[in-house]
Formats: C-alpha cells, sequence, structure tokens
C-alpha cells in the first residue's frame, strides 16, 4: 500500500552539517507538479518541480514572465537572500531574453534531450500549471494554504478573493 499525501503547503526547517537553519516547503496539489522550495547554506533560495534538480528560485519567477532584476525585487522585497539568488541566476541578459532563457532552462530540467524553443516550452509551463485539467490545488488544498499563510478565503472557489489594485490608478 502507499501513503498519499493531502494537498496543501508543507513547511519544513531543519540544521544543516554546520547548524545553520534552512528552510523549505512543498506545494502538494490535489493533480500536477509537486514544488519544492528550499534554500541552502549560501542563503540562496532554489525550486524543484516534480523532484528534478533544483534551479534559483528566480529562473522559475522569470519563466513567468518577470524579466527584469528590478521587477522581482519590487515584487518580492529587497531581502538579503533574494540578493543572492539573483547572484546566482545565470540569465543576466536583456530583459524579453530572460525571460525566454528561463523558459528553455525549465524545459531542459522537464524534458532533458527533447529540442528547446521558447514556444515549447512556455506551452510546457502554461500546460503544467495553469491549465485545470493538468493541474489542480483542489479545495481542502486551497484551503489547508489559506489557513498556513493566514488568507481569508472570501470565495467558494480555488482562487484568493484579494483585490489586486494599483495604487497609482486605483
Amino acid at each position: 500500500s502507499q501513503l498519499v499525501r493531502s494537498p496543501g503547503a508543507y513547511f519544513h526547517d531543519r540544521p544543516d552539517k554546520n547548524g545553520k537553519q534552512l528552510y523549505g516547503s512543498t506545494l502538494i496539489p490535489n493533480r500536477g507538479a509537486w514544488l519544492e522550495y528550499e534554500t541552502d547554506s549560501k542563503d540562496i533560495s532554489y525550486v524543484r518541480i516534480d523532484r528534478t534538480r533544483k534551479i534559483p528560485l528566480t529562473v522559475l519567477v522569470r519563466a513567468l514572465g518577470f524579466g527584469s532584476d528590478e521587477l522581482i525585487q519590487e515584487i518580492f522585497g529587497d531581502s538579503e537572500t533574494l540578493r543572492l539568488t539573483l547572484d546566482k541566476d545565470v540569465h543576466k541578459r536583456m530583459d524579453e531574453s530572460r525571460t525566454e532563457e528561463a523558459l528553455k532552462d525549465i524545459y531542459d530540467r522537464l524534458r532533458p534531450g527533447e529540442p528547446k524553443t521558447a514556444e515549447s516550452s512556455r506551452n510546457l509551463l502554461t500546460a503544467r500549471f495553469f491549465d485545470p485539467r493538468r493541474y489542480d490545488l483542489a479545495a481542502v488544498g486551497r484551503y489547508k494554504v489559506n489557513k498556513k499563510l493566514n488568507l481569508k478565503n472570501r470565495l467558494l472557489h480555488q482562487t484568493i478573493a484579494e483585490n489586486l489594485v494599483d495604487p497609482e490608478t486605483g
């Protein structure tokens, strides 16, 4: 028999061999790819998609369309961990190609050996995480994530009902 993990977010911390606390989390959907986040002893944040090799977290963020370092820092704040992760990120070209290179990098990790193009990489990422038939956190998973992150769930469905308003435009 097999044990099945319930959908939701799981957080952990553990000391490394030098005693420094390393933090991590796993986002387990009802259906789809697991996302595992972790820090290393150098305070660099990484992500694993379906237990593949780890990549800097900023590569995934760039692949989702946030290409510039400035935009990433604006969204996530300016922390030492983020600066170290940005320094570890190998995509240091123009903003347009950063997103495409990050997409290709993720495609190469998920489908090694196959020819990679920006379009096929974008299609793979969209299919893996944004197609409700292939990726579903489920109501119980959304409830657990909201509870652990202390978010109020104002909708009966599986999306968060927080207003996304630009303070400059209203």
